[in-house]
């Protein structure tokens, strides 16, 4: 049955696709504010295509699902945030499009082998380094002045969800746990990096400490949605991570960096 999970040549050509439609709605061209909404509208566009595409190509039990647009529409997204941050030089802007053109391209072929029931620690591993690589732009973007409070803002709390959704579904959390749980940690990511604040020399150690506090919480909501025998240790661990990125705020706060 793996063998019929259609090869990613048309989702990443529709990715690349999105990425040059991107491009051409750049800030530079629209404007800050419209090409917000187009990001908006073309990362919906992405989620609805490739679950129509599924729908299509897929036999019944081999559908990702909705969920599985997730990480797509959230490196769609992401994209968006790069190309709307001036501070970021063109090589980083150019490994985003690369970046967001596998994403859309690779990660429905790995959803279909999650909804076989074929998903390895190698596949699991690697959708958690491309979850990483698409929210760490957006974090990055989030602690720069260049968007405005609401933008910069909306692009951390909606990647973080999405985001959010993908990795909980990898660990197997029930739906509708995982919604919810996805929904709050996006809203505590936005909320630290609303607390945050910005600037343009040490944003980097601003992203850092708001990864390490999605992290703490996406570990913690996995952790209070399963019922493995670990459940308690686990959340015990993860909310370390949480303590440490709360430190790290109040840190940055009191220096005022």
């Amino acid at each position: 049955m793996l063998a019929e999970i259609p090869l990613p040549m048309v989702h990443t050509a529709f990715g690349l696709a999105v990425v040059a439609a991107e491009v051409l709605l750049r800030p530079e061209a629209v404007g800050s504010g419209r090409s917000a909404i187009y990001d908006a509208g073309l990362a919906l566009l992405t989620g609805l295509v490739l679950v129509a595409y599924d729908f299509l190509i897929y036999p019944s039990e081999m559908r990702p699902g909705p969920v599985g647009t997730a990480l797509p529409m959230a490196a769609t997204l992401s994209f968006g945030a790069l190309l709307g941050n001036a501070l970021f030089p063109l090589p980083i802007r150019i490994a985003g499009a690369v970046i967001a053109a596998l994403v859309i391209g690779g990660v429905p072929r790995l959803a279909g082998r999650r909804a076989l029931g074929k998903e390895g620690w190698f596949t699991r591993l690697l959708r958690d380094i491309l979850g990483i690589a698409v929210l760490a732009p957006v974090l990055l973007a989030g602690a720069t002045p260049t968007l405005a409070l609401p933008t910069r803002l909306g692009f951390v709390f909606a990647v973080a969800v999405l985001v959010s959704l993908d990795s909980l579904r990898t660990e197997h959390v029930p739906i509708t746990w995982t919604i919810l749980a996805a929904l709050v940690v996006g809203a505590v990511v936005a909320g630290g990096a609303a607390a945050a604040g910005t600037s343009t020399v040490h944003a980097g150690w601003r992203a850092a400490i708001l990864l390490v506090l999605w992290y703490g919480g996406r570990g913690v909501a996995g952790a209070l949605g399963t019922t493995a025998a670990r459940s308690r240790e686990l959340v015990a661990e993860y909310a370390v991570f949480m303590v440490a990125a709360v430190a790290g705020l109040l840190w940055i706060s009191l220096a005022r960096l």
